[in-house]
């Protein structure tokens, strides 16, 4: 820990440290979110998103949404939030699950990032937002998993534990659903990764600290606390109970150190443009004194977000540093209303490099008068007052039929006497009227159009209205953007062959089209380009057989989630989307019908060759193999809409996909 205080981008700390490997799965909690913002700069940091989508337009603005769907494919991301929380993602490829807190909100800020060689864990008191990541003051660590973590193995067995009780807030959300077992392989990869870690001697003290149903931050304090009794406390925060000094008596209970006359009870703000501060006048007499906030840069007008509890006396130091306001709500402290929250203690002694560190996260500077006018502080992030789905509206989730798309909306129980659900376009799918006519069933059945499924629906109640997350599941079923689904199935073995991704062979494929448009009606007039090289037999076969090496070495690739295997296997460059295209391909007269046979049974062969026993080392061998089977058997499906002419390439494909199914069974 530095000692001194770090302003420093919070983004940063989405990016992966230097050998952390391609992104396996990331799971993060916050009280509000702003998806488009999430998944344009955390995630895309997360998933090392070369291009930058400004919402221009542009090619570069296409190429980069190609590029996060590409590159959100294989890692398991879910988020939970709120249930007040925004729903409106662009992408139903990442999942958003909306908590229910009978007593109060989901109000914690962790996000657990993880690369296939590398764990970073981030507690703080930013949400999701571009306030919490751009703007506003906030306080977070990042703990990278390894011999150095700040976090012993406990505290991270806790930390997991809290995040995974999480699950059971959210409506609907039972072990059966799919969003709900992609999380938990997540978790326990985290699990498995945790109990690995070494047992070392820590430089702190540390104890995870939430708010829930049985526990307060403050409870926790004697885990980190070592020596005399404590003398002065110092508060940082931005929301306080004006009513009520229960959260500030409690803190001042804890001060007994002696001699009295030396404790000191002390808040830090941060002055407003018209002088104004969040600590109401209400309670100043409750504490020794408010100070303004030092070291920061006063030029760059920032919203105070963080929340820190600085305990001390001459000898040691403690800091907590989370999510939780200093309100009763926030630390627990008893009544109707109690927060779900995460915080961390650190302590350790006070003229230590790290005792020096815990007392700068507060610097203190000069004393506010008496008279400075209170002001709640106006934050997108906090809002006063928040609309929440009813939880009568349990889940909605999208997946594919033998009959086509369809969405299951789940209803649970005690909803509003009047309500309504429509598609993002207004068009009414179902209501109170109708729901009650089909005998008040728990799920129903909408179809939709594959090019048209929504990532959210909007609810309709006396109260208001809110927004219904969609999930998909299944993402790897999804169909592909617009942009991909023109890509054909020799453009796509021709990006294996040379290793391009599919954000590079869309790329290409625009600028071609822009030419094309400028050079007016499409007519090429450099001869070279006229020429396809690809078109002669031999050259076109030594192209197959490099994409179908590069496809096998691909597939051989060790997987340490199943989520990722049926990304390699369904995805765009797998064997099943392949197939799936040469099909379409062949059927829009794209290609010849022994040339797209022969593909699909090479593409077989190719998943025959794979050891799978070296890639499925880390993931459940028996799951692994069904999936592995589940797509043979569509390219066998695929194999027989293809026809049996001519019968000699019609028989090497039956011979090729039996060949292939017994192999796997080796």
């Amino acid at each position: 820990m530095k000692t001194e205080l770090n302003q420093k981008p919070l983004l940063d700390m989405w990016q992966a440290p230097d050998g952390a490997g391609e992104p396996v799965g990331l799971l993060a909690t916050t009280f509000v979110i702003e998806p488009d913002f999430f998944e344009r700069n955390c995630l895309a940091r997360f998933l090392a998103v070369q291009s930058v989508d400004e919402n221009t337009g542009s090619i570069e603005d296409v190429v980069a949404q190609v590029e996060l769907e590409e590159k959100l494919a294989a890692p398991t991301v879910t988020v939970l939030a709120d249930r007040s929380a925004q729903a409106e993602r662009s992408s139903l490829r990442w999942n958003l699950l909306h908590c229910h807190v009978d007593t109060g909100l989901l109000h914690s800020k962790v996000s657990i990032l993880l690369w296939k060689d590398a764990t970073r864990i981030i507690i703080g008191s930013a949400n999701l937002t571009p306030a919490g990541y751009r703007y506003n003051l906030e306080l977070a660590i990042a703990a990278d998993l390894g011999d150095t973590c700040v976090l012993s193995k406990t505290v991270l067995e806790y930390i997991v534990d809290e995040v995974e009780s999480y699950l059971d807030l959210v409506p609907g959300l039972s072990p059966a659903i799919p969003a709900r077992r992609q999380t938990q392989e997540l978790i326990a990869l985290l699990r498995e990764r945790v109990a690995a870690q070494p047992t070392s001697r820590a430089r702190l003290q540390v104890s995870l600290a939430p708010t829930n149903t049985t526990t307060s931050p403050l409870d926790r304090l004697p885990d980190v606390w070592k020596g005399g009794n404590p003398l002065s406390a110092t508060h940082l925060s931005p929301y306080w109970d004006s009513l009520d000094a229960g959260a500030l008596n409690t803190v001042s209970a804890l001060l007994t150190g002696r001699p009295a006359a030396d404790r000191r009870h002390e808040v830090a703000v941060t002055i407003g443009p018209t002088g104004d501060i969040p600590f109401p006048e209400q309670r100043a007499n409750d504490v020794d004194g408010v100070y303004e906030l030092g070291g920061i840069d006063k030029d760059v007008a920032r919203v105070l977000h963080a929340k820190c509890l600085l305990i001390r006396n001459s000898e040691w130091v403690a800091a907590l540093i989370g999510s939780s306001n200093h309100t009763a709500a926030g630390l627990g402290l008893g009544g109707a209303r109690r927060h779900r929250e995460i915080n961390v203690w650190f302590g350790a002694p006070a003229g230590t490099k790290e005792g020096k560190a815990l007392n700068a996260l507060i610097p203190k500077g000069q004393a506010i008068a008496p008279q400075a006018k209170f002001e709640n502080p106006v934050d997108e992030d906090e809002p006063e007052e928040t609309l929440a789905l009813p939880t009568f509206f349990t889940l909605c989730r999208v997946s594919k039929a033998p009959e086509g798309w369809e969405m299951r909306l789940g209803f649970g129980e005690g909803g509003p006497l009047h309500w309504s659900v429509h598609l993002p376009q207004g068009n009414l799918i179902t209501d109170n009227a109708q729901w009650e006519a089909t005998g008040r069933q728990v799920e129903v059945i909408y179809a939709v159009e594959p090019d048209n499924i929504p990532s959210y629906l909007t609810v309709k109640f006396p109260d208001g209205e809110a927004s219904w997350v969609v999930l998909a599941d299944d993402r790897h079923e999804l169909p592909p953007g617009p942009r991909l689904a023109d890509i054909r199935a020799d453009q796509l073995l021709d990006a294996l062959a040379q290793g391009k991704s599919l954000s590079q062979v869309v790329r290409e494929e625009l600028e071609q089209d822009a030419a094309r448009r400028v050079a007016g009606g499409g007519v090429l007039i450099d001869p070279l380009k006229r020429f396809d090289s690809q078109s002669t037999l031999l050259r076109r076969g030594r192209a197959l057989g490099n994409a179908l090496s590069a496809l096998e070495r691909r597939l051989g690739r060790q997987v340490v989630t199943i989520e990722a295997l049926e990304a390699r296997l369904k995805g765009p460059l797998g064997p099943t989307y392949l197939a799936t295209r040469l099909a379409d391909d062949r059927k829009a007269g794209l290609i010849g019908r022994a040339e797209a046979i022969f593909t699909l049974a090479e593409i077989a062969l190719s998943v025959s060759r794979v050891d799978w026993s070296v890639t499925l080392q880390h993931v459940d061998q028996a799951e692994g193999r069904s999936a592995v089977s589940d797509s043979l058997d569509t390219l066998d499906t695929l194999r027989v809409r293809l026809g049996s002419e001519p019968r000699d390439i019609a028989d090497y494909s039956i011979r090729a996909l039996r060949e292939a199914k017994r192999c796997l069974s080796i």
